[in-house]
C-alpha cells in the first residue's frame, strides 16, 4: 500500500461496524430491564434534557471537523510524523475506545442518542459503569484521541477538543434529568464513580 495512512479509514470502519452491530444485538425494547441495571428503579415518565438535540449536533460538528483533517491529511498523503509507532498507538486507543463501548452496550441495551429516559428507563450501574458514568462517551473520546495521535495535524487536534466538549457537556445534560429521574439513588452513584476517568474526572 503506498500510503499506509488509509488504514485509518478501515480502523474508522471497523469501530462503527462494531458500534452498529452492538447496537442491532444488544439492544434492548423500553420498559424491559438491561443487565448492567441491578436492582435500580425505574422511571415512571419519559423525559428528555433540555437543549439535546443542539448538544447531538455540537458532537456532529466535532465528528464533521475530524473526518474534514483526515481527509485533508490524508487523501493527499500529508500526515505529520510526531514519533515513530505514532500508527499503532493511535490504533489501539481507537480499539480500545470500540472496547469500551462494547463492554458499556452490553450491560446498557437502552442508550439513545439524546439525552433521553423512556418509561421504564433504568440506571445502569454495572460493567464499565461500575468505574465510570459514561462509558460510550468516553468510548468517543478514545476515537478522537486516536484519530488525533494517528493523524497529529491541527485541524484534528481541534476536533479532539470539541469532541471532548461535546462528551462533556452531553454528560452533564444527562446527569440532570438522571439526578432529577433517580434522587438520592443516583446521588449515590454519582458520588462513588468518575465522569469519563476513574479517579481523575
Amino acid at each position: 500500500m503506498s500510503n499506509p495512512d488509509f488504514l485509518l479509514y478501515v480502523v474508522h470502519a471497523a469501530f462503527w461496524g462494531c458500534f452498529g452491530l452492538a447496537r442491532v444485538l444488544f439492544r434492548t425494547p423500553a420498559g424491559v430491564p438491561s443487565p448492567g441495571a441491578g436492582d435500580s428503579l425505574a422511571t415512571e415518565c419519559t423525559q428528555t434534557a433540555r437543549f439535546s438535540r443542539v448538544l447531538v449536533a455540537f458532537h456532529g460538528v466535532a465528528f464533521g471537523v475530524m473526518y474534514f483533517g483526515i481527509a485533508n491529511a490524508v487523501l493527499p498523503d500529508r500526515v505529520p510524523v510526531w514519533f515513530a509507532g505514532q500508527r499503532i498507538v493511535g490504533g489501539c486507543l481507537i480499539g480500545g475506545g470500540a472496547v469500551l463501548i462494547l463492554w458499556a452496550l452490553v450491560f446498557f441495551r437502552s442508550w439513545r442518542f439524546r439525552a433521553k429516559l423512556d418509561q421504564g428507563h433504568q440506571l445502569a450501574t454495572e460493567g464499565p459503569f461500575r468505574l465510570l458514568r459514561h462509558p460510550i462517551y468516553m468510548g468517543l473520546n478514545l476515537l478522537a484521541l486516536g484519530t488525533a495521535v494517528w493523524v497529529p495535524s491541527a485541524v484534528v487536534w481541534i476536533a479532539f477538543l470539541l469532541m471532548v466538549l461535546g462528551s462533556d457537556l452531553r454528560a452533564r445534560s444527562e446527569e440532570t434529568i438522571l439526578a432529577q429521574a433517580f434522587g438520592s439513588t443516583y446521588a449515590a452513584y454519582f458520588r462513588r464513580t468518575s465522569r469519563f476517568i476513574p479517579g481523575v474526572y
